[in-house]
């Protein structure tokens, strides 16, 4: 056997080794994994030697070795993934929240870079890139086909360069942007008061999250007691689980259910409140969630509409009803994978995997997102990406059939901002935004039937839409 493969061998070994973690592994008979492990390993080798020995060309053995784990990988899921040294490297680098780039978080749906949310002001949030737009092309090459890693290599480099970048809508418009590369930190939390409103923001759940809301929390305080919170969850696209179950425990009593987990409903395990701050007590809240609100924003989420804890607002969210492991290989080495390890429910037991969780009120912030939200498949979701995994209770996305929003635009006036363009939103910014008027009236109203009476808005119709199309 050849020296590198060899090597490569040793590689799949230790993956073997990751398989057999206790938790990836509760069902699985000791006894009989091993043999059948080791001779799936053993093909593996033999595969990799024939190819070396007998291909017309020298082959790179550690090149197919990494497109064999990530093909296997992506065969399970959209989110199982292999990578290898220098992308887990990445991955790590990511972690300590900073880093040089365009501002985007992204996916692969459809063979395709597609932004799930872009980062709180920088140069993709600013020039008015949206959740779902595809990447078609970088540098004037085509992004069909390229991995995450791959895609967000091109996208790095040194602070103040170029790259240019084509993006596709969900409309289909295509926008062709020259973007400069700037330093992305990745706070987390963002506060203001809106008169006697908390406004909470939450960009992604990472190490400090709960920390960093409990900080704003009380200055908001600082300036006297609240009579409402919003609770923005917009465009954030997940993080540790564990920050949000921390976060929870601002809004909800001691011994509330936050998320179960398991691999099924029936074995799945309650993750309760242990501790719960009492700052938020009997002050309403409003939720705020679109398509870029994924993972552990829907968790928190899931938590506080199951809890009868809070109005939820927006849009449907993203669907990700499944949690990931990290697991180095060799101490990151020779890279880690990433693997769907359980699913997750919300407290009243239901799973939004490939479903998302629909709000008590359907707003768009601007007309455009409101015809978007009514038509089968021009939404952000779950569903879209390839081997999503199925709902293992049956069901299925549902696509609103009334949408509150803005007026449509008259002509000559300038387009709505994008969201985010500015981390925590100014007066103007606070005005603009549909979504964050329509959750104070719910505030000011005391529920969303009673926002829904008191203050007519414009309603766009998933009827009428339809009844528009076929005349045209």
């Amino acid at each position: 056997m050849i020296p590198l493969v060899r090597n490569i061998l040793a590689c799949v070994l230790c993956m073997c080794a990751v398989w057999a973690h206790p938790a990836l592994s509760q069902t699985a008979d000791p006894q009989q994994a091993a043999p059948r492990e080791a001779s799936e390993v053993a093909l593996f080798a033999k595969a990799l030697q024939t190819v070396a020995d007998n291909y017309v060309e020298t082959v790179d053995a550690q090149k197919l070795t990494d497109a064999a784990l990530k093909a296997m990988l992506n065969s399970l899921d959209g989110h199982s993934a292999y990578m290898n040294a220098e992308e887990y490297r990445e991955f790590d680098e990511n972690l300590a929240g900073e880093f040089a780039g365009i501002g985007v978080v992204l996916e692969i749906a459809d063979g395709w870079p597609r932004v799930i949310s872009p980062t709180d002001g920088g140069p993709s949030a600013r020039a008015g890139v949206a959740s779902g737009w595809k990447i078609d092309t970088i540098d004037g090459k085509s992004a069909k086909g390229k991995t995450l890693q791959g895609t967000v290599r091109l996208l790095r480099g040194q602070i103040g360069t170029e790259v240019a970048v084509g993006f596709r809508d969900e409309q289909g418009k295509s926008h062709e942007l020259t973007l400069v590369r700037d330093t992305i930190r990745l706070k987390s939390v963002y506060s203001r008061r809106l008169g006697d409103v908390g406004y909470l923001r939450i960009t992604n759940f990472g190490g400090r999250t709960a920390d960093d809301f409990g900080d704003a929390l009380a200055e908001l305080y600082s300036d006297g007691p609240l009579t409402g919170a919003i609770l923005d969850l917009r465009n954030n696209s997940g993080g540790f689980v564990r920050a949000a179950i921390a976060v929870a425990g601002y809004f909800l009593e001691p011994g509330a259910v936050i998320v179960r987990q398991g691999r099924s409903l029936q074995d799945a395990a309650e993750t309760k409140v242990v501790q719960a701050n009492s700052l938020l007590t009997g002050v309403p809240v409003v939720v705020l969630i679109n398509g870029g609100s994924a993972s552990s924003a829907e968790i928190l989420t899931g938590a506080l509409r199951d809890n009868h804890r809070a109005s939820i607002l927006g849009l449907t969210s993203f669907g990700k009803g499944i949690v990931q492991g990290v697991f180095p290989i060799a101490d990151g080495a020779q890279g880690a994978v990433t693997v769907t390890t359980v699913r997750y429910f919300t407290p009243e037991g239901q799973s939004i995997q490939k479903i998302g969780i629909a709000p008590d009120l359907a707003v768009a912030r601007t007309e455009a997102e409101a015809r978007a939200a009514l038509t089968p498949d021009r939404t952000l979701s779950e569903a879209s990406l390839v081997n999503a995994m199925d709902n293992d209770q049956g069901l299925v996305r549902e696509v609103p059939t009334e949408v509150e929003g803005p007026e449509p635009p008259a002509e000559g006036d300038p387009p709505a901002p994008p969201l985010f363009a500015q981390p925590v939103p100014d007066d103007a910014a606070i005005a603009a935004d549909f979504q964050i008027r329509r959750a104070l009236d719910v505030l000011a109203t005391g529920s969303v039937d009673a926002a829904r009476e008191g203050r007519p808005v414009k309603v766009y119709c998933a009827e009428k839409q339809a009844e528009d199309a076929a005349s045209e």
